[in-house]
């Protein structure tokens, strides 16, 4: 898991409020070697930002990050820009601004170049509040597909709200040039895509080459586990055998897999061996989705995790994942709907992926990752600002950034966003 997106990233100290550079999305083409590289560098308002290269990759900055970044991609000189920290920035020597200014070209040059990497580096880390930074709105939209009359004005308003990527959900028997085509104008306008879905829905040759060639960042299918039997009863007949070609020819095309894995008695079982597997065949970003209750009798009879179970579940994830060096998401806990069966829930899936995350509906209602699944607003008929300061989003924040560690809480780093344990939580049905 990545660990240092806020931590001080760059050594220096900003000296006062105001931001060095203003809130707000700013856009710049690079040309080296004949080949020319699209930036779009957001700075949230606590200074501090995101820097997309070619719709294709991002990393976080610290505000010292920002203010050099802004300065490289407007032209300036290393000594221009060393100026600009003196300027605005107190507590460093010269020899470590300029340190600084050398982390930051370094990190320009790894985003241009992401090869098969997850498209967003230094990004998150669950030790750390996701709204800390001051967030001008969230970093990732998951989007079920739909006709293009509906998905292309959702990206639209996504792209102008700062929001620079964008998940789109896949569901059984999808229309592939649907897919493609919102692949496209996700790319055309400058965001970062990925898509999510069953493996089986996925794994066809044709359909991932058209979806390369639009410009997807990433594939997200559900590994439940290394177990076909278990696998497949979660997730369907052949779904196991269709998920190791999958991520075959993901690894063989140099496109990045996420593996999502649901996380369930059956599939706990054999946590380590799965994770061991995913990494062994190329598979190093792994999302971990767990299915919860606060039915104790339904937990039992369906072998998924009641309240008290969900502290252990974390700790198992946190220290699978330390050991396997495995860089890990930890999706906010899906509580269970007792309306559809357990493997159409984990087919269906988590509502968003992690907590700077947000659902938008094909109707465009907007829909926070945690907690009630309620509407804070209508992101085609409302500004997104409004949205953004809506009830449901205030009381969001508010709930993952209060102290969420307990004394029965084994000092976990999930535990930093919610506590595991507390079904409000929870993504609620």
């Amino acid at each position: 898991m990545a660990m240092e997106w806020l931590k001080n990233l760059f050594s220096v100290k900003r000296a006062a409020p105001p931001p060095a550079v203003a809130p707000g999305v700013y856009h710049a083409m690079q040309e080296a070697e004949g080949a020319y590289t699209r930036f779009h560098l957001r700075v949230e308002r606590d200074g501090s930002g995101l820097l997309i290269a070619n719709a294709a990759a991002a990393a976080r900055l610290s505000p010292t990050g920002v203010l050099v970044a802004k300065g490289l991609l407007d032209g300036k000189k290393a000594d221009a820009v060393l100026q600009d920290l003196v300027a605005n920035f107190r507590g460093a020597t010269e020899d470590v601004m300029r340190a600084d200014i050398a982390k930051v070209e370094g990190l320009i040059a790894q985003i241009t170049k992401p090869g098969d990497m997850y498209p967003v580096f230094n990004l998150d880390d669950a030790a750390l509040s996701p709204y800390s930074a001051e967030l001008i709105a969230p970093l990732q939209a998951s989007l079920p597909l739909a006709e293009p009359e509906k998905m292309l004005p959702i990206l639209d308003k996504l792209w102008d709200a700062g929001i620079p990527h964008v998940t789109l959900l896949a569901p059984r028997s999808f229309d592939g040039t649907r897919l493609v085509r919102a692949i496209e104008h996700a790319e055309d306008l400058g965001m970062i895509a990925g898509v999510r879905g069953r493996a089986s829905d996925l794994w066809n040759v044709d359909l991932l080459t058209a979806m390369t060639q639009a410009g997807v960042d990433h594939i997200t299918f559900i590994y439940a586990s290394d177990d076909p039997a278990v696998h497949d009863a979660l997730c369907g007949a052949g779904d196991h055998a269709a998920a190791t070609a999958l991520l075959a020819w993901l690894e063989e095309n140099q496109l990045c897999a996420v593996a999502e894995l649901p996380l369930v008695q059956t599939t706990l079982y054999g946590l380590n061996a799965t994770v061991k597997t995913l990494m062994a065949q190329g598979a190093d970003n792994i999302a971990f989705v767990a299915y919860a209750t606060t039915d104790v009798a339904l937990a039992k009879r369906e072998g998924i995790f009641d309240a008290d179970a969900m502290l252990q579940v974390a700790a198992m994830v946190e220290e699978t994942a330390d050991d396997a060096q495995a860089r890990f998401i930890w999706d906010p806990p899906v509580q269970r709907n007792p309306a559809q069966s357990l493997a159409e829930q984990v087919q269906a899936g988590p509502r968003c992926s992690g907590d700077v995350a947000v659902r938008v509906e094909a109707d465009g209602s907007v829909i926070p990752p945690r907690g009630p699944y309620k509407s804070a607003g209508n992101l085609l008929q409302m500004p997104w600002n409004v949205i953004w300061d809506h009830e449901v989003f205030r009381r969001y924040r508010e709930r993952v950034e209060a102290p969420t560690h307990c004394d029965r809480c084994p000092g976990l780093a999930i535990c930093a966003a919610d506590c595991p344990r507390e079904p409000a939580g929870w993504a609620q049905p």
